[in-house]
């Protein structure tokens, strides 16, 4: 239409416009289909270089198709934002100019006050915060799954320890981006100062739970992994975060719990320092009952149980002799409180079978009669 109207700048402007955008965006898609197959066939674990490389660097197919992925996406990103601006040009523009341009932002800058705010340095400052915070997720992953399980420590000390380098990893990077921006504290003194009111007044309860959470992953007195009651809540510490605690309870659900409740509250820990779980039974026989058999069958039953541990040996106690019969208690130990209950239920069915093959039953609670004679009623009361 430029061209036939009579405006031949125009129309040429346009046409070359429009063959620039053509090739830009041609060479654009070539370039990022090119680039993403490089990136399947160097590090994806299904191709043969990338068994190759997985193999010489250790890395598990997981990983090696993440980082595929991950460097796909970048690179295409970054050739897509390059062909937009080399599409877009000003007139008279040439690639050149726009390199020159990138190595010139910092040429220009803009002040806030006592702040000096400088293009690059954002730029720069945005890739370190992110390249940061990827390289502590990494080394995270790295400590939690490749080489703490190599070495002798508890789940518990190798979940502490993942946690602290996130913790020491991620004030670094904040330390780094600081610096790239030309921050000095001098600056932070008016956050430092709200912060400080903050605390005061509605931040208290949470920098409290803040420091009961590294106070429990430096001095341990519960672990991940623990069986903990609390407050008439019991279970498995599954994560210590932050400001809370989560607990798995015994039907699956969880309870979170704030830090600060562990510091601050008696806190019952089963399992700590490798405890042993007693298994106890308890029986009431009549008086008739020979108890030297008794004792007899119950050490046996015991013994047998192959999660009874032999020392401490397992035992057997005459607790009482009452109206409603004798009272013979059994205890054994097990490698651990967890094997308690799988454990009792075993001893219970083996020691009620063998009493059923004696003839021995179990002494059922009694009752007596009261007879009220000006009311002419009975009034059954039982005798505990």
């Amino acid at each position: 239409m430029a061209l036939l109207s009579g405006y031949l700048t125009l129309a040429y402007f346009l046409a070359v416009k429009l063959l620039w955008v053509s090739v830009v965006a041609s060479t654009a898609y070539l370039l990022i289909a090119c680039f993403g197959d490089i990136c399947e066939t160097l590090l994806s674990p299904k191709q043969p270089g990338g068994m190759a490389l997985g193999s010489a660097l250790g890395l598990s197919a997981r990983h090696q198709a993440q980082a595929s992925t991950v460097l796909a996406g970048i690179g295409r990103t970054l050739l897509l934002l390059t062909a937009l601006l080399l599409a877009f040009l000003p007139s008279g523009s040439s690639p050149g100019d726009l390199l020159a341009s990138f190595t010139q932002m910092d040429v220009t800058s803009k002040s806030l006050g006592n702040l000096n705010i400088v293009p690059s340095d954002i730029l720069m400052a945005l890739i370190c915060l992110v390249v940061g915070l990827l390289g502590v997720r990494v080394l995270k992953e790295w400590f939690g799954e490749r080489l703490l399980p190599e070495t002798n420590m508890d789940a518990g000390m190798q979940a502490s320890l993942v946690t602290l380098i996130g913790y020491i990893g991620f004030v670094l990077v904040v330390a780094v981006v600081m610096s790239t921006l030309k921050i000095s504290l001098t600056n932070l003194t008016w956050v430092v100062s709200a912060l400080s009111v903050g605390i005061g007044f509605g931040l208290q309860a949470i920098v409290q739970n803040f420091i009961s959470g590294l106070i429990l992953l430096t001095e341990r007195p519960v672990k991940v992994g623990d069986w903990v009651s609390l407050a008439g809540v019991e279970g498995d510490i599954r994560r210590i975060n932050v400001r809370a605690t989560e607990i798995q309870m015994g039907d699956r659900s969880t309870v979170i719990v704030p830090n600060s409740q562990f510091i601050t509250q008696n806190v019952r820990n089963v399992t700590m320092g490798n405890a042993l779980g007693v298994v106890g039974i308890t029986l009431t026989l009549p008086l008739e009952t020979d108890v030297l058999q008794i004792r007899e069958l119950l050490l046996q039953a015991f013994t047998e149980h192959e999660a009874i541990l032999d020392t401490p040996a397992p035992s057997v106690t005459f607790k009482d002799l009452t109206n409603t019969g004798l009272i013979i208690s059994a205890s054994g130990y097990v490698n651990s409180p967890r094997s308690v209950g799988g454990a009792r239920s075993d001893l219970l069915f083996t020691v009620l079978g063998r009493l059923r093959e004696l003839g021995v039953a179990l002494s059922a609670p009694q009752s007596m009669v009261l007879i009220n004679e000006g009311a002419g009623k009975e009034t059954p009361e039982e005798n505990p």
